[in-house]
């Protein structure tokens, strides 16, 4: 008895004294419970909406008011041909495109069949077809409160699936498990590595070597990230080959995002094996701070515009963000560099502030 109550306060002590785990273990389920139950919702709310009205009537103004003073939907701008549609999914990133036809409202009033399309954007499969039952809904609503004849079904609303017609769902998921795979192998790997040199001592004998921190640094990260580069080629091909993922974009556009990603992963695993001491904190520090949020707060699984506007603030500093927007556009949409410039300036700059910040970290703690 005497055994196990020594052996008891030993365990207790040891976890008092190394605080980090304690709150990392505590702070886990607090942080599970408020991302999940702000993250998963079925409803989407303020989704940006484009409008090409070549009727002009005072009908179709009513149903595009109708829409935009729902909660569902928010007018990002008015087209004024089909030249522009393509633009207003790249450039004004809206989910939807309500057409209405030149000779609308003469339809209706004759009693002839008129009709309304409504093109999605459906590379992110569950919002669209969540967007298009909200879309019908409000349609039919706008209708009958305005007495239209709908027993006779003068509209007709067509739907076209931009960029996905086929409404396959790995459009969605390809580039969110490409995110999560690097995440894996280069911030937790690296974050584990790391961290197991400075908890044994080991990382002393490597800063009296003659190469500098960020040739130790680069040394101990370039495998993990041949790793991950084989994996994301590996997850690309059979995409493209199984599932018939679409490449529209330019490759070496691809390949220079990954690239990026890539390196900021390792740069934030390298920061968080400075920070703290142990691998187990390593870890856990590395799944709770990257990777759920890579899972929830990434446009991965659920919209970010769905999310109250402090997440969606939150979810900026995420670089599976910026890595699964940019991937999808390039390639779902064929968008070029003038399109996913944004993301991939992001990127670059999280990289070298994360990697020089790093260094400098292993620097002063060498010494």
């Amino acid at each position: 008895m005497k055994g196990f109550k020594a052996i008891l306060v030993k365990e207790c002590r040891h976890i008092i004294r190394d605080p980090k785990v304690l709150v990392a273990v505590l702070l886990m389920p607090v942080v599970l419970v408020l991302l999940f139950g702000y993250t998963i919702k079925n409803e989407i709310n303020n989704a940006r909406f484009a409008v090409l009205d070549n009727s002009k009537s005072v009908f179709s103004r009513q149903i595009i008011n109708d829409i935009s003073s729902s909660n569902y939907f928010s007018l990002k701008t008015i087209i004024n041909d089909n030249s522009q549609i393509e633009k207003a999914f790249q450039s004004d990133n809206v989910r939807i495109v309500f057409v209405f036809p030149e000779n609308f409202e003469e339809n209706l009033k004759r009693n002839q069949k008129a009709d309304i399309q409504m093109i999605v954007d459906a590379s992110d499969l569950n919002v669209a077809t969540t967007l298009v039952s909200y879309a019908q809904q409000i349609l039919d609503k706008s209708i009958q409160d305005r007495h239209v004849a709908v027993q006779m079904q003068p509209i007709d609303v067509r739907v076209k699936m931009q960029y996905n017609p086929q409404l396959e769902s790995a459009y969605m998921f390809i580039p969110g498990n490409i995110a999560l795979i690097m995440v894996l192998v280069t911030t937790l790997m690296t974050s584990i590595a790391i961290s197991k040199e400075r908890e044994r001592g080991t990382w002393r004998l490597l800063a009296i070597t003659p190469s500098n921190q960020l040739m130790i640094v680069l040394g101990k990260i370039i495998p993990y990230m041949c790793i991950s580069l084989i994996c994301t080629v590996l997850v690309i091909v059979l995409g493209i080959v199984i599932f018939d993922m679409p490449m529209r974009g330019n490759v070496a556009l691809l390949i220079l995002l990954c690239f990026l990603f890539m390196l900021t992963a390792c740069a934030l695993g390298v920061l968080i094996s400075v920070l703290t001491n142990t691998q187990q904190v390593a870890m856990l520090t590395c799944m709770l701070g990257f990777f759920l949020p890579t899972l929830l707060l990434s446009d991965f699984l659920f919209p970010i515009e769905n999310m109250p506007v402090p997440l969606q603030i939150l979810s900026h500093i995420f670089p599976a963000k910026w890595f699964i927007l940019a991937m999808r556009d390039i390639m779902v949409k064929g968008a070029g560099f003038e399109l996913v410039w944004l993301p991939v300036t992001i990127l670059l700059g999280m990289t070298i502030v994360l990697l020089g910040l790093s260094v400098w970290k292993l620097s002063k703690k060498s010494v």
